[in-house]
């Protein structure tokens, strides 16, 4: 049996997400442009907040590899930079 997850792929609906978990923060799509670039690309995948009790977590994608790990890596570098994790 599978695993149900409630995440998108969809890049304005992924910033949305983003932004309900940071409510006290102003988040700008060029503060986290890595990570929804793999988004957009259906590399990594964004969990709704409403389904996950206003937490989110960043899942796999449908065309996540490993391969991609520098990108993601890149990604993880840029929110961290801008105090999103």
């Amino acid at each position: 049996m599978g695993i149900i997850e409630f995440a998108t792929c969809e890049v304005n609906r992924a910033f949305d997400y983003l932004k309900q978990v940071y409510p006290s923060r102003e988040i700008t799509k060029e503060m986290v442009s890595k990570l929804l670039d793999l988004v957009s690309k259906d590399i990594l995948r964004i969990q709704d907040p409403y389904m996950y009790g206003n937490k989110i977590a960043v899942v796999a994608g449908n065309k996540y590899k490993p391969e991609n790990k520098v990108e993601i890596d890149e990604a993880i570098k840029q929110l961290k930079e801008n105090g999103l994790i």
